[in-house]
């Protein structure tokens, strides 16, 4: 593999008539349910705490409503890096490709795949290593409601002091994995609220019926209301427009932290 300076790695996507939900390292990376074709590609190192084999997975569903893949849609999905201290965007080197041309095969339902690719990067974030181990069995839902209430409430307030505080992990570990060097994270916060309040967009009330979905090799968890929308979820009720900011958590002593 080229050495970067400063390894950068994308999730690049293709595809038409189906939908699809990408993870690296059990975290969603990128989600597309609404048919349709996209192309387009994200930014992963968030996800990548540390040098060494990385996960993607990848499960392609049938549109909304429907029992198997169309014959004629098609999907590739690649991982790829370059170096962020440079301008030089063509200069590339591929983890992984997978590449389905067509879902004729057997009526398929469904595609699921995952796969482990080697990513070379010069940080080293803790994340959610050596944090609590979640399930369904042994996870008290409430204290995870609690904290959500918490920072429902933080935002509603727009209560930038403690957001940062709260976020403050999530903030650091995203500006040494991409590269930003020192950001005033206070200052975006600001910013993100004075767009909303402009917008006229209005935080949504914390809903009455929730769903906690587990990620990070459960370590990490959030929380989801019952359209499967995140709790933080704003709506210009004149526009109908919508912005949502996922929130994921982890318990690495004996308080829940926001880590994504």
């Amino acid at each position: 593999m080229a050495q970067f300076n400063e390894p950068y790695y994308l999730v690049d996507f293709n595809s038409s008539i189906c939908n699809f939900d990408i993870l690296i390292n059990d975290m969603p990376a990128f989600s597309h349910h609404v048919g349709g074709a996209v192309s387009s590609h994200i930014p992963i190192n968030h996800f990548i705490l540390e040098n060494g084999l990385q996960n993607i997975k990848i499960n392609v569903l049938p549109l909304q409503g429907e029992e198997s893949l169309r014959n004629d849609g098609f999907i590739t999905i690649k991982v790829f890096s370059y170096d962020a201290s440079t301008d030089n965007y063509d200069n590339t080197v591929e983890a992984f490709k997978y590449e389905k041309l067509d879902f004729s095969e057997n009526n398929l339902p469904v595609v699921s795949l995952t796969h482990d690719f080697k990513a070379e990067v010069n940080y080293l974030i803790s994340g959610w290593k050596n944090s609590e181990q979640f399930n369904t069995h042994t996870l008290n839902k409430y204290e995870v409601e609690k904290y959500f209430r918490f920072i429902h409430g933080l935002f509603k307030d727009r209560d930038i002091d403690k957001l940062h505080d709260e976020m403050k992990d999530r903030f650091d570990e995203i500006d040494t994995s991409m590269y930003l060097g020192v950001v005033d994270n206070k200052l975006e916060l600001s910013n993100l609220f004075g767009e909303l309040f402009g917008g006229k967009y209005v935080l949504d009330n914390f809903p009455e019926v929730t769903d906690v979905k587990f990620f990070g090799d459960g370590k990490i968890c959030t929380l989801l209301d019952s359209e499967k929308k995140p709790i933080i979820h704003y709506t210009n009720k004149e526009t109908k427009e919508e912005f949502s900011l996922p929130l994921f958590i982890h318990k690495p002593k004996d308080k829940y932290k926001i880590i994504r």
